[in-house]
């Protein structure tokens, strides 16, 4: 725990509780008249609206916020300049300007304020999708769906430009950079306040809102159910503390980058001339070289594959010593990427908003939605037995009588969030397990990658963020609403004891289904006992004759059986995947159609792509090399400080004739050592035509892609290294049938 919880860590900490309770106290401030004046209204029965400050004007205009987008592309311009170009067009673009990049997801950089970032990402596209469904249910929308769609693209645009400085001022990770950065997330919280305190409330309505509403508010509901006091006020205040608290962080977070760098920068004339060179590398490559660290994840993962499962050492973090093996089991040889983390932060406090939104913007509706309800099922429904539609309703002689929607209303909901966090914590173990499994080459839950669908992964892996998301929200909406027919009908027969429209129900079901698990238990029964043999133990059958006779009669029983388990059948896949509408590694078409799944590939498209680029085992070789030459470089650097100024130049003159016939040797002696090597360089690839290079490069062939990789060596190969490639095909056919 002292390991884990730093000094700079708890200052940080401490600042983002003050900072956020000091925004959450300026908000009550700011929405305290506001809903005093709309609690008046509702007394003196006027329309309840509030007429928003003017400067919301300058902030908003048509629901947009641009105030800071001008700030937002002047930073991200300096961003440009300041970027050097390192591979695309360098020749055309001498100066090496660039657009930098916000977020490596591939990697683990600044993992922790990447997922703030997106965090926060979540409240505006809650708000985008709050609009979608206000809009469809007043059918106020008289733009059109297209001028619609490119009105939701704009916002998402707008989104994108807004948090793009941030990430970027933190990946560039120099003064300049984190200097805008800070000075842009001041501006932006200050303007955040403002913007959601006087202009955007999530539930007091404004004059534009209620005119685009039709002269109607909800608000007056929302006050018979929760009264006129401060109640409504402080689930508005509780429900923004997420969204403060991930704000604070952000402002604060940027400023203590800043210190921290400016303080490397003083410190540089007492470094050494390691740290130096090492100061002068790029982040990317103090990461690799950090990656052949002795308790890095990616070594401990590479010295784990040499042990037994028990013989692992265990976890040095707290939180893996409390948690029990049996819900998690944390590694310290694995790391989630930035990605994973980034998609998870939206993902938990989108489904915190869409909860607390659900909760306070329904529940006040659910009494005259029950009266209309109960009219409506009476309304096709036999009443009373002469028919007589005016008499008031009986709970005991209508077919469904309607229980009070209110705690039906909140079991579905908490029974929703319950089955869908379960949902995501599968899916995180998942990702895991599958990606150790695409590490080591099994293909028992992902297909194993084929050259033909390389493009598909990569477009799969560019919508897995986007898929996850989509799929919550529509899980979401799915699984309340079935589990509001469940409870509906749980609470009714508590509290009627009896309905009769369900009962008829379960009379017609229940037999048939009886029937069904008898059948089933029956077969399994005769089979452990009767048709196998060692009691089932052996799969070898046991009284044939009987098992034909058997089988002859079941043929034409099981037909009539097979056409109510169709039935069975479909709606077990309907209900089924409506729970796992969420888990975008499961895939409800089954085996052999599961890539037409769009989500399910988008899975197999990032777990394939991470497999490429995060393998442990390549990370480590890549590391090593990459370190190997930085030591040889620095040792070099610190062998010609020891030389005067004529013994240095007769020393790199020397070096630059002899540099080339080292490499040449080097280059000799390690391709005689490691003869499969020279088949893949670059000279000898230039000489193969497109069939060749295939089979060569396909990792995933079969047998005619090694047939042909075998004539490749025979046409071309040495007579040694031929020697040396047999050896190692006969050892993989050994493997392979063992």
């Amino acid at each position: 725990m002292k390991r884990s919880a730093g000094v700079t860590s708890c200052i940080i900490a401490v600042l983002i509780v003050i900072v956020a309770g000091g925004t959450l106290v300026a908000k009550w401030s700011l929405l305290q008249p506001i809903h005093t004046e709309l609690v008046n209204r509702y007394n003196n029965d006027s329309p309840l609206y509030y007429e928003s400050n003017s400067i919301c004007k300058k902030i908003q205009m048509q629901r947009f916020n641009i105030l800071t987008f001008p700030v937002a592309c002047f930073i991200i311009l300096i961003f440009i300049l300041i970027t050097k170009r390192t591979s695309l067009l360098r020749k055309q673009c001498p100066r090496g300007i660039a657009p930098p990049m916000p977020v490596d997801f591939l990697s683990r950089i600044d993992r922790k304020f990447a997922a703030v970032i997106f965090a926060m990402c979540a409240d505006e596209l809650f708000t985008i999708v709050k609009s979608i469904f206000e809009s469809a249910s007043s059918n106020s929308n008289d733009s059109g769906v297209i001028i619609s769609y490119l009105e939701r693209i704009f916002q998402v645009l707008i989104i994108g430009f807004r948090y793009y400085p941030l990430l970027a001022a933190v990946y560039l990770d120099s003064i300049v950079s984190l200097v805008c950065g800070t000075l842009y997330s001041w501006l932006d919280y200050s303007i955040t306040i403002v913007n959601q305190g006087l202009c955007n409330t999530d539930f007091y309505v404004t004059l534009d809102q209620y005119i685009r509403a039709g002269n109607e508010s909800s608000l007056a509901a929302r006050f018979d159910y929760y009264g006129t006091g401060s109640t409504l006020l402080a689930i508005q205040l509780c429900t923004d503390i997420p969204r403060y608290l991930c704000l604070a962080y952000v402002s604060i977070k940027l400023p203590f980058l800043l210190i921290d760098k400016i303080r490397q920068r003083l410190k540089r004339s007492s470094m050494s001339d390691k740290e130096r060179m090492m100061m002068k590398l790029t982040r990317e490559e103090r990461i690799l070289l950090r990656i052949s660290d002795p308790g890095s994840p990616d070594m401990l993962y590479v010295r784990n594959l040499f042990r037994q499962t028990d013989q692992r050492p265990r976890s040095h973090h707290l939180i893996a010593r409390l948690l029990p093996k049996f819900i998690y089991e944390w590694r310290d040889d694995f790391t989630f990427s930035t990605r994973i983390l980034c998609i998870y932060s939206s993902i938990i406090l989108l489904l915190f908003f869409i909860t607390v939104q659900a909760c306070v913007i329904i529940l006040p509706k659910l009494n005259s939605f029950q009266k209309s309800l109960q009219s409506t099922i009476d309304l096709f429904s036999t009443s009373s037995e002469d028919g007589n539609d005016d008499q008031p309703v009986d709970p005991a002689t209508t077919q469904f009588p309607v229980p009070s929607l209110q705690r039906v209303y909140i079991l579905a909901v908490v029974t929703t969030v319950l089955l869908i966090t379960i949902q995501l914590l599968t899916l995180l173990a998942n990702i895991r397990r599958n990606l150790f499994q695409a590490f080591r080459g099994d293909d028992s839950e992902i297909p194993r990658r084929q050259r033909s669908r390389y493009i598909s992964y990569s477009a799969g892996n560019i919508h897995f963020g986007g898929y996850c998301i989509g799929y919550l929200i529509w899980g979401f909406i799915l699984l309340a609403f079935f589990a509001i027919i469940l409870w509906t009908c749980v609470e009714a027969f508590i509290n009627f004891g009896s309905v009769r429209l369900i009962e008829t129900l379960l009379k017609s079901i229940i037999p048939s289904l009886l029937f069904i698990y008898f059948k089933q238990y029956l077969n399994k029964l005769l089979a452990r006992y009767v048709f196998l043999q060692h009691g089932g133990q052996v799969l070898a059958i046991n009284n044939r004759r009987i098992l034909m006779i058997f089988i002859y009669f079941s043929l034409f029983l099981d037909a009539f059986l097979g056409f109510i388990s169709s039935i069975t059948r479909l709606l077990l896949s309907v209900f089924y995947g409506i729970i796992y509408m969420c888990r975008l590694d499961y895939s409800p078409l089954g085996r052999k159609l599961e890539l037409m799944d769009g989500g399910f590939s988008a899975y197999c498209g990032y777990i394939h792509t991470e497999c490429c680029h995060r393998h442990p085992v390549m990370l480590i070789f890549a590391s090593h090399l990459f370190t190997q030459f930085k030591m040889n470089q620095y040792k070099q650097i610190e062998h010609l400080g020891q030389l005067s100024d004529p013994d240095r130049l007769m020393y790199a003159q020397r070096q630059k004739k002899s540099l080339r016939a080292i490499r040449k040797w080097n280059l000799g002696v390690f391709l005689i050592r490691n003869p499969m090597i020279a088949f893949f360089r670059k000279a000898y690839l230039k000489q193969l035509d497109v069939d060749d290079l295939h089979a060569l490069t396909d990792l995933d062939g079969d047998a005619n892609n090694r047939n042909q990789r075998l004539a490749i060596y025979h046409r071309r190969g040495s007579v040694a290294e031929l020697s040396v490639i047999e050896e190692t095909n006969a050892e993989l056919h050994k493997q392979q049938r063992f």
